[in-house]
């Protein structure tokens, strides 16, 4: 296992230093600025989150000019990026870490809203040069395909040391994420110019999702009235339903799940605005 493993080291570091890609949030240990982006990124290509990265920062580069923003505002800034939730739970995030800030929280970040074991162990390793693996859907698929596991927890508890000995984390962990992004992917992996191919075990499973189409989903009218409330401030259920070309009950229903999810307020005579 040693040899397969500093192979693997070796021809990562070397493949990385040639490839990478650049971002400005790869430069930094700021974990606010970390965290952004790990938000930002879920669910949605590298490139495409960075661009919404640049604005946010820009408009709030620390928690406490977020937590005086308002929600309204917040969800503004956000749209055409989808799965607004995200946008809810950073906004709680900076108001938590207004009062109490990463330090306070460290090494333990699952306090903020949303974030899971993949994102804390991101800040361990991005924002503080903790020897973690962040396993991510890229790293998990890299690591499966070349030793050939099923295991994936286990394996990690047992070879993380020796796999991250004489490595920045960072680095470590960024160079499988854009490995996985170019040549690894699931569909279609680039064989043929991976670093890895020598001895990679080629244990290749295609990972298949069921997903649900988005036009005319659930999520997209949600997004639609989130769009509309941003814009027209407050409306009344048969306005949205005209608005959005369906029936009345189903506007009701999306209403529901938005007002249970935090979104938006009902007022006494039926109003529908965003929650402030």
């Amino acid at each position: 296992m040693k040899t397969e493993i500093d192979f693997f080291k070796k021809n990562i570091r070397s493949w990385y230093k040639k490839n990478n890609r650049n971002f400005s949030w790869r430069k930094t240990n700021d974990p606010w600025k970390i965290y952004l982006i790990e938000v930002l990124s879920q669910q949605t290509q590298l490139e495409r989150a960075n661009k919404y990265y640049k604005k946010f920062i820009l408009e709030y580069p620390n928690p406490e000019k977020m937590a005086l923003a308002s929600r309204r505002k917040i969800l503004n800034l956000w749209s055409g990026l989808g799965y607004n939730n995200r946008a809810i739970r950073m906004h709680q995030s900076s108001k938590i870490l207004n009062t109490k800030p990463f330090e306070d929280l460290y090494p333990n970040f699952m306090e903020l809203p949303g974030v899971g074991e993949y994102t804390n162990s991101a800040l361990l390793s991005f924002a503080y040069g903790e020897k973690v693996i962040t396993v991510d859907t890229n790293v998990k698929r890299i690591l499966r395909r070349y030793f050939k596991i099923n295991n994936l927890d286990k394996f990690i508890e047992k070879n993380q040391k020796d796999l991250l000995s004489y490595s920045n984390s960072r680095d470590f962990n960024q160079a499988l994420m854009d490995l996985g992004s170019k040549i690894c992917t699931n569909r279609n992996p680039k064989c043929s110019i991976c670093p890895l191919e020598k001895q990679c075990m080629k244990y290749i499973k295609e990972e298949t999702q069921k997903k649900e189409p988005f036009q005319n989903s659930n999520r997209q009218k949600r997004g639609q009235i989130i769009k509309i409330l941003i814009n027209a401030k407050k409306v009344t259920s048969c306005e949205l339903a005209k608005k959005l070309n369906i029936k009345e009950h189903r506007v009701k229903k999306l209403i529901k799940d938005l007002e249970r999810d935090g979104f938006i307020n009902i007022s006494k005579n039926k109003y529908i605005e965003i929650k402030s």
